[in-house]
């Protein structure tokens, strides 16, 4: 495949990273929008306080559509469109069939916007979103593309279960995942400043959640702005 260059490398990483975004974010986006439909319609609140956005929506039907189809940075309609411009950018090392599984992810998703039932018209989502996860693992899971993608994908899992105060036991599962791969990482690629900074904090069982602005600060340096 030839050398990856910092640009595509970049690329890859942060098509790793809004891919596994738009697909954990509408997976935990689910597990609130059942208990605004059956518990307490005000849910949706300490669901955008644990990802850090503040409540622009007044009520659960406008955060719904206004979170899920909105044009801010941080709705899912633009983490596929960002996913979406770093794959078209790096075609030609995913493969068509991979752009062709985040094309029908996007279409599908948009498609739903005014369902009825909203759950049912994006459970396919999830499901193109999976087969283009397994495509990339089937094409480029021994390729240093593959490794950039996967790093930005457990980056971004990490960095959402922190959020979510996910159990140890699955925490750790992803960190264990993210150190093996960052092995077959080219020098330079991952910074050990902040790496080190992780590896003191997980050795703790749950002692994240007492620093978690720290941690999540040095999960997303750990590959950002060095040269590779």
């Amino acid at each position: 495949m030839g050398i990856i260059s910092v640009e595509h490398s970049s690329n890859l990483y942060w098509l790793g990273r809004y891919a596994e975004r738009a697909y954990t974010t509408l997976d935990t986006f689910f597990d609130y929008y059942d208990a605004m439909l059956d518990k307490d319609k005000n849910s949706y609140r300490i669901f955008l306080e644990k990802l850090g956005i503040e409540d622009k929506y007044g009520n659960y039907e406008n955060f719904v559509q206004g979170f899920l189809y909105g044009t801010d940075s941080f709705t899912v309609n633009s983490m596929f469109g960002n996913a979406y411009d770093n794959a078209l950018v790096i075609r030609n090392t995913i493969g068509s069939e991979s752009l062709a599984y985040m094309e029908l992810a996007i279409n599908t998703f948009r498609a739903g916007q005014n369902a009825k039932n909203l759950r049912l018209a994006l459970i396919p989502v999830m499901d193109y979103l999976l087969a283009y996860w397994g495509n990339i693992d089937d094409n480029l899971a021994a390729s240093e593309a593959g490794t950039f993608i996967r790093c930005g994908k457990l980056v971004e899992r990490l960095d959402l279960y922190f959020r979510f105060s996910y159990d140890s036991k699955f925490i750790n599962e992803e960190y264990e995942k993210l150190c093996h791969i960052m092995v077959r990482v080219r020098k330079g690629f991952c910074n050990t400043k902040h790496l080190a900074v992780l590896v003191e904090v997980l050795a703790t069982e749950d002692s994240y959640k007492e620093r978690l602005p720290e941690v999540l600060y040095n999960l997303n340096k750990l590959f950002e702005g060095l040269e590779i």
